[in-house]
């Protein structure tokens, strides 16, 4: 096993002092975070063994936090998942898992598992110094991927995936002292989880908000320099008036999802911030590629691959992905069960192609659907949508079809006004296939009819085309 420092216990030896985390207007110091760390480290030490598995259903980002760095240090392996999963579906995943205990600060519980108190924010630092080994090639954590169907696989990463992801992620996104990522994201996905790295290594603090705000509201109240957002996230931020993002301490936006609106990006281009378009995956441990946008007919780019990544694209368009932040597998029965062929690739499932040294992003191989003899990639029509004025976020899903076995329909969110679906038709003839343009253009919808109670329209950044194409169905019978 290899052995190295700590990088909390390493801040807290060097820069005690240094913010490492900020919650509102509370500042959390490296000395703080790593007697918060400690005290839990020894609760889970007297509960587990190493190698267990804990199972942490948690919607508080800083208690998350602790809990991570107390597994890295426990040598436990940090198993989160999505809060707002149904209790039979944790229930079959923590199974899946074979977790040893849970921790939770919902107020609910299941059978079968034992549950530990979540960890307390409270108490004083003290003076460290001594280094703390950690394992990092040995499984650090199991992420469970975001598909939106069925239950999740449960993805094995050691410390060392995380640290070259971060590592490479640096030779684009500038990160340290006295910078702050705003924890956006969840920590039971890639996305959020990576963003703790990033920041323990680079010396920035994690700033956290507890108090429900707006996403304007926290660039203007709260110390944030970096975020990661989606197009329609975006969106809303730039349709606040109360936020101008020259005034804010605004570095850097990574916009991930897929899509993206060139007037959205030229918007905050012009505001002298640093936006970025990514593409990544929970297998390789977060961003694969990333960079500063091209827009064509055929979509946006996005951006180069990082160091430490290796990607092609196969014959048949899939992207092939490889390298140091490539996970240890998906975890099954105790042990990491290798997720690449002979030649050491992992197949994405992602269609591609290149654009100089950048990558374009077609759409999924498993979205892809066949109508009238015809292929049609959902991501393409929706680029194509967020190309037309005033449409601010779509989806598209396939619904059947007596004459042509699937046909497309969209669901958008406009920036003002109704949905006009003959004006958007109009406006797309231009812009991709007659055969491609969705027989029904609908509004993205504000509320779930009863019978979808519980489910949500997005897991993570990604839509929920099963929940949608069942709602889309309706809207053509």
């Amino acid at each position: 096993m290899a052995l190295i420092e700590c990088p909390l216990r390493k801040m807290a030896r060097t820069s005690p002092e240094a913010t490492v985390m900020q919650i509102n207007e509370r500042c959390v110091s490296a000395r703080q975070l790593d007697a918060w760390v400690e005290n839990y480290r020894i609760l889970l030490r007297t509960e587990l063994d190493e190698g267990d598995r804990l199972l942490v259903i948690l919607k508080d980002k800083a208690a998350a936090v602790v809990v991570i760095l107390a597994c890295l240090r426990s040598k436990l392996i940090y198993s989160p998942v999505n809060p707002s999963f149904p209790v039979t579906q944790i229930e079959q995943y923590a199974e899946r898992i074979g977790a040893s205990c849970y921790v939770c600060d919902t107020g609910s519980g299941f059978e079968g598992v034992s549950r530990l108190e979540a960890p307390s924010l409270s108490g004083t630092g003290k003076t460290v110094s001594e280094p703390l080994a950690i394992e990092s090639s040995a499984i650090f954590d199991l992420i469970p991927t975001s598909g939106t169907t069925g239950l999740p696989k449960a993805v094995a990463h050691s410390f060392d995936n995380h640290h070259f992801s971060a590592k490479g992620s640096s030779a684009v996104i500038a990160l340290g002292a006295g910078d702050g990522w705003l924890m956006s994201l969840p920590l039971f996905h890639v996305g959020g989880f990576s963003i703790v790295i990033r920041c323990l290594l680079a010396g920035a603090a994690m700033v956290i908000d507890q108090q429900q705000m707006s996403l304007a509201e926290q660039l203007i109240r709260l110390p944030v320099t970096h975020v990661s957002v989606v197009n329609a996230q975006l969106f809303r931020l730039l349709q606040d008036e109360r936020v101008q993002l020259s005034d804010t301490r605004l570095k850097y936006i990574l916009l991930g999802g897929g899509v993206a609106s060139a007037p959205l990006v030229r918007t905050v281009q012009d505001a002298g911030v640093c936006l970025l378009t990514t593409y990544g995956m929970t297998e390789m441990s977060s961003q694969v590629c990333t960079g500063e946008p091209c827009f064509s007919d055929t979509g946006v780019t996005s951006g180069a691959v990082l160091p430490y990544r290796r990607v092609r694209i196969a014959s048949d368009g899939e992207i092939l992905v490889a390298g140091e932040p490539l996970c240890l597998g998906y975890y099954q029965n105790g042990t990491a069960l290798p997720v690449t062929d002979e030649q050491g690739w992992y197949h994405s499932g992602d269609l591609g192609e290149w654009s100089g040294d950048q990558i374009r992003i077609l759409g999924r191989k498993d979205n892809m659907f066949i109508s009238g003899g015809e292929n049609i990639h959902p991501e393409e029509v929706e680029q194509a949508l967020l190309a037309c004025d005033g449409v601010a976020q779509a989806v598209v899903v396939a619904v059947q079809n007596r004459e042509y076995g699937q046909r497309p329909v969209a669901f958008v969110e406009m920036k003002h006004g109704d949905v006009n679906e003959t004006f958007i038709k109009r406006l797309l003839k231009s812009r991709v296939a007659g055969f491609k343009i969705p027989d029904r253009i609908v509004p993205m919808p504000k509320e779930l009819p009863v019978a979808f109670s519980g489910q949500a329209l997005f897991t993570g950044i990604k839509p929920n085309r099963s929940l949608l194409q069942k709602l889309a169905s309706q809207y053509i019978a």
